[in-house]
């Protein structure tokens, strides 16, 4: 303490001895023009701000009450649209009706519109639209497209020019309507600023823009008043620099060389997060500096012992930290990386002995981040290390003088290096190593850096090389067997084809009859199946619409949605009609289903889904019929299944027609019960029921289209015997099967499996 007393006192000394050019003042009256002209572009630049803000306010405020008129005309204009399909009402008088709408049309009429024209553009919009699921949206003409999709008939796409629904500018603003969504997107500039709001439910938004002048005659006007505010306080400050000289340089004679250096190390050791401590050979006590005792939670300048050091050591690091502390004296250093109690701070302690002062000097660091990035980085190694093994191919890295640093275990295997390879192998050696486990090379056409290589099992792999950006090189290798054989199959095709192209070049005069045969055939087939085609599409659209009518007129009566009908017995006709026209539109479905299977038209969403969602999903639709017949309807479902290839739609109308035909052959009082389960490597889903069963002779007919028992019919059960044939047909697209069981009078299950991937198939688990 005496001997840093000393020094300071030493230095003080010298400071006032020292002196420091004072500021001329030339130099401080530019500073204070300096500091005006700062001030001044600062207002200067705080006014233009809030100017700007106010107005982007402004226009943002504007744009947000415009976008909401706007989405309630295109609600309005959509709600038209619903009550004129409802009323029966035709496109045309659909738009007479709505004074918004320049033209209603149908999505189809549209797209079959002329190319580059209006109808054609919103027919193309409206198709956008329904696939993100939005009500409304521009046209590259600039017209507004309000899209209805009904239950049938086909979506319907109402047309309005987009300046008829906004407001007429005023003054240098404008106001216009883009084909995006700028969800209260701000921007400005020297001349203009804008801001623009989305419209609800469409992908449009409403943009306002107004001019910004950089300068207005206000602006300038505000900056001449606060440069005379500023001017009085500059020539006071002007007069007073010379007394404020002369105290800065009293007060700098004072400080000396140890005051400055030691705020530089003080500001130094905090930004390190480190500080001082010393251990005294005679006393045996360690002295931590202000720096050091923050870091280790205590205020001020601590003494401690040994002993006392220890509290501040997480109970993992005691043992190695006494056994360091002990050993002090002897070894003579310490370096010692330890935690503190609850583990969050990591410090790093070291020193060596100072042997003038007799003592050990050292630092107290906080090192937890330094800690924290080393974790970060080996975790960061592994999951990369994880990842390499995973890879089925070869994987290989060099470093810059091309010696192996890396490798995963498969480019051991398939080059059948295990017991040579190791790390600091040279590339050359590695190669020379690895040609025994080849046995044939060929050169990749598409990439000169790739060649194709075959290994002693049969194999064939693509091996790619790459430089990396620290010079050196990965070497990459993909198993392409598969390919290979089938160019070599390919090779053989082609062959064949080119003798048989021989052999028909030689009877080319009966091949030409022939062809000619069979061009007239193909031609009757296909008007044949185009008149189909064509009788199937009128006839559902001739038969949906009247029934649309019936079903939504009865439905209303059903509710009695305009009042009472008085005879009760009216509302029970209206349930017959609405019922009947339900179960006919049912049936023109299937046909049509059925019709698309045929003429191959019919397609499936593959991709990986939960085979209980749809099911579940189907039950849940369906479950209503049960209760309205009493009927017990459950549902069963394995634990863990894999997840499989299919088509949740196509699923859901499975499930629905075998749940539908149990219930309509299931008595009252019965009981229904879906299973999912897994069978080897195929997932079931099956439909039992204990309702009157199937007789043995008529299973064989069942699954085709329009095939019904004929018992079934002198016990009122009505149907087109599609359910079972749709069924099938969707089962077998996915890849799978359907099977039928019953036994008359006891019940019948009907059942379709899917396949499981191969990357999906886990164990068989038990029933949840």
């Amino acid at each position: 303490m005496a001997r840093h007393q000393a020094r300071s006192g030493k230095t003080q000394k010298a400071g006032r001895l020292s002196s420091r050019p004072t500021l001329s003042l030339t130099r401080a009256l530019g500073l204070i023009i300096l500091i005006e002209g700062v001030a001044l572009g600062l207002k200067a630049y705080d006014d233009r701000s809030r100017d700007l803000t106010a107005q982007q306010v402004q226009a943002h405020r504007e744009a947000l009450a415009v976008s909401e008129n706007v989405g309630g005309k295109v609600i309005a204009v959509e709600q038209a649209m619903r009550l004129g399909y409802q009323a029966g009402w035709s496109p045309t008088q659909t738009a007479r009706v709505q004074p918004d709408l320049d033209t209603v049309v149908t999505l189809t009429d549209a797209l079959t519109a002329n190319p580059g024209s209006r109808l054609r553009d919103a027919g193309e919009a409206g198709s956008a639209l329904l696939a993100r699921s939005q009500m409304a949206g521009m046209t590259r003409t600039q017209d507004i497209v309000v899209v209805f999709d009904p239950d049938s008939g086909g979506p319907r796409l109402g047309i309005i020019p987009a300046d008829s629904w906004l407001p007429v500018a005023q003054g240098t603003r404008t106001i216009s309507l883009q084909p995006e969504t700028l969800d209260g997107a701000k921007y400005g500039s020297s001349q203009f600023v804008a801001a623009c709001s989305p419209v609800t439910r469409t992908s449009m938004s409403v943009c306002v823009e107004s001019a910004f002048p950089f300068m207005t005659r206000s602006t300038l006007v505000g900056l001449a008043i606060y440069a005379f505010l500023l001017l009085g306080p500059a020539l006071a400050i002007l007069g007073l620099f010379r007394l404020l000289e002369q105290r800065r340089t009293e007060s700098e004679a004072y400080e000396g060389e140890a005051t400055r250096a030691g705020r530089i190390l003080k500001t130094v050791l905090h930004q390190a997060k480190a500080g001082f401590w010393s251990w005294n050979f005679k006393t045996h006590r360690f002295t931590f500096s202000e720096e050091a005792g923050q870091l280790l939670g205590e205020p001020g300048d601590i003494e401690l012992s040994a002993r006392e050091i220890l509290r501040f050591v997480h109970e993992d690091h005691r043992d190695a930290m006494e056994q360091s502390l002990t050993t002090l004296h002897e070894r003579g250093f310490i370096s010692q990386v330890f935690a503190n109690v609850d583990k969050t701070i990591w410090f790093d302690m070291r020193a060596k002995p100072d042997e003038q002062s007799g003592q050990l000097n050292g630092v107290l660091r906080d090192v937890t981040e330094m800690k924290l990035a080393i974790a970060r980085t080996k975790q960061a190694e592994n999951r990369l290390r994880g990842a390499l093994e995973s890879f089925s191919g070869p994987f290989a890295l060099w470093d810059a003088r091309k010696r192996l640093i890396y490798w995963n275990r498969a480019f051991l295997k398939v080059f059948g290096l295990e017991p040579t390879v190791r790390t600091g192998m040279g590339y050359d050696t590695v190669m020379l190593a690895q040609a025994a486990n080849i046995l044939d090379r060929r050169p990749n056409a598409a990439d000169d850096r790739a060649e194709i290589v075959k290994i002693k099992n049969g194999q064939w792999f693509k091996i790619v090389e790459r430089a990396t950006k620290s010079g050196g090189m990965i070497t990459m290798g993909l198993d392409v067997s598969s390919d290979v054989r089938n160019e070599v199959e390919l090779t053989k095709q082609q062959g064949r084809l080119r003798k048989l192209v021989a052999e028909l070049e030689r009877s080319e005069s009966t091949a030409a009859d022939l062809a000619k045969s069979l061009k007239s055939e193909k031609q009757k087939a296909e008007r044949s199946a185009n008149s189909k085609s064509a009788f199937l599409a009128n006839m559902s659209h001739e038969l949906r619409t009247p029934l649309n009518a019936i079903n939504g007129f009865s439905e209303i009566l059903v509710d009695e949605m305009y009042g009472p009908l008085g005879d009760e017995r009216y509302k029970g006709y209206a349930q017959d009609i609405l019922a009947s026209g339900k179960h006919l539109l049912d049936m023109i479905t299937d046909i049509l289903d059925m019709a698309k299977i045929e003429a191959g038209k019919m397609t499936v969403d593959l991709h990986p889904i939960d085979i209980v969602d749809p099911v579940d999903a189907a039950i849940r639709m369906i479950r209503r019929r049960a209760e309205e017949k009493d009927i017990d309807l459950k549902m069963v479902a394995n634990s863990g299944l894999p997840l499989v290839e299919a088509d949740h739609r196509a699923i859901r109308q499975m499930i629905l027609n075998l749940v539908s035909n149990a219930i309509k052959f299931t008595d009252k009082g019965g009981e229904i019960r879906v299973t999912v389960d897994q069978k080897g490597s195929e997932l079931r889903i099956a439909v039992r029921d204990n309702g009157i069963g199937i007789p043995a002779d008529a299973l064989p007919r069942l699954g085709e289209p329009f095939e019904q028992v004929s018992d079934t019919r002198d016990r009122n059960f009505d149907g087109t015997g599609l359910g079972l044939a749709l069924t099938k047909s969707f089962a077998e697209m996915h890849g799978g099967r359907l099977t039928i069981a019953s036994e008359e009078g006891r019940g019948t299950q009907v059942s379709f499996f899917l396949p499981i991937p191969n990357h999906q198939m886990k164990p068989e688990s038990s029933v949840a």
